[in-house]
């Protein structure tokens, strides 16, 4: 289940980066933005409040706030938003990464979901396979293949064509349900399977009540960080709006360097924190230094952020706006950093290298 987790990962970011980079593109802002015509183009959307109701004869690819989605998308669907609701029909793979997601649409192929609540309708037709993890899900829908993923709470009561292999704190199978495979489930203790339920064979596996929180944790987590890093990085960029575009631009001048630097720095400050701290009277220094210290680390990933997004952009022949540019490169960066082995290394990058640039600065400054 890893496995696929990460391959959704790297396939959603992929889908950023290199989708029409070669061939024509459009782009829409705004607080609100409405599709309700036919583009023959891959589309790229940023806002607050996103609706097609349309036709996109091509890509579609969103981050805002609310996005809904009733009418037609020829090729794939990548998502991330606070709230989403797709009735609509998507040609090809659905992928979305959301705090609440209700989906009673028609995706061609694969829906692949990094989501909290949500609620797979009963009118729901998904062609391919049916990857999940998220905080509650609802599944009531017609799923072509296989259907694989994680949820802290899970009701099961749609048609599986395939196998299904689910992991959930607290999963229910309701008698309407049908697994055409098999069913293998892990849980902290067996359930009951109504008859007729499952056509292959059914497998348990225990899991401790620990663990069945952790994927609902990872998603929330997950989603609270991408909307906080976004909201901070509007208001410096409304603050400082030239010196955070000017750092963003020296994330990809000397990289090596700057990361040696902002490693010396980030290590020289919790060493001179933790000294402080031994000494009675330097504890509220220790304290002020070590604080600054981890919101400097936090906030560094907003820069490599908007480096990243320009970045992306830049690739696909397109100049955006400086808080578009913030929206996709942070969604971007927060995906690979979620993949196993690989995130860690790309976020200790996104944020010593920021850190040690703003060290070169403030170090020419005095």
């Amino acid at each position: 289940m890893k496995g696929r987790f990460a391959m959704f990962m790297a396939a959603l970011l992929l889908v950023l980066i290199f989708s029409g980079t070669a061939s024509a593109l459009t782009t829409r802002s705004g607080d609100t933005v409405v599709i309700d015509d036919v583009i023959d183009d891959d589309v790229y959307i940023a806002g607050g409040s996103v609706l097609i109701s349309g036709t996109v004869v091509g890509d579609v690819v969103i981050a805002g706030g609310r996005v809904e989605v009733s009418g037609n998308v020829t090729e794939d669907l990548t998502v991330a938003a606070g709230e989403v609701v797709i009735t609509g029909n998507v040609g090809d793979d659905i992928r979305v990464a959301a705090g609440n997601l209700t989906f009673n649409g028609d995706a061609g192929s694969d829906l692949a979901l990094f989501t909290g609540d949500t609620v797979i309708g009963r009118e729901a037709l998904i062609g391919g396979v049916l990857a999940f993890s998220a905080g509650q899900m609802e599944m009531l829908g017609n799923v072509t293949w296989d259907l694989t993923g994680s949820a802290g709470t899970m009701v099961m009561g749609g048609n599986v064509g395939g196998d299904a292999e689910l992991q959930s704190g607290n999963l229910e199978v309701l008698p309407g349900a049908r697994i055409e495979g098999d069913l293998r489930y892990t849980a902290p203790e067996r359930i009951e399977v109504p008859a007729g339920v499952v056509g292959g064979e059914i497998y348990y596996n225990m899991m401790s009540d620990g663990n069945s929180e952790i994927g609902a944790f990872v998603v929330l987590w997950w989603i609270a960080s991408f909307l906080a890093l976004i909201l901070i990085g509007l208001v410096l960029l409304a603050i400082w709006p030239d010196r955070m575009q000017r750092l963003a631009r020296k994330t990809s001048d000397s990289p090596g360097r700057a990361f040696l630097t902002g490693l010396v720095v980030v290590i020289a400050a919790f060493v001179i924190s933790v000294v402080l701290m031994l000494t009675i009277i330097g504890i509220p220094f220790g304290l002020i230094i070590l604080v600054m210290t981890i919101i400097l680390l936090y906030l560094a990933r907003i820069i490599t952020g908007l480096w990243l997004g320009r970045w992306m952009f830049t690739k696909m022949g397109r100049v955006q706006r400086p808080w578009v540019e913030l929206l996709f490169g942070l969604f971007a960066l927060l995906l690979v950093s979620a993949i196993p082995v690989i995130g860690w290394l790309v976020s200790l990058a996104a944020t010593l290298i920021p850190v040690g640039n703003l060290a070169e600065e403030t170090r020419r400054r005095f």
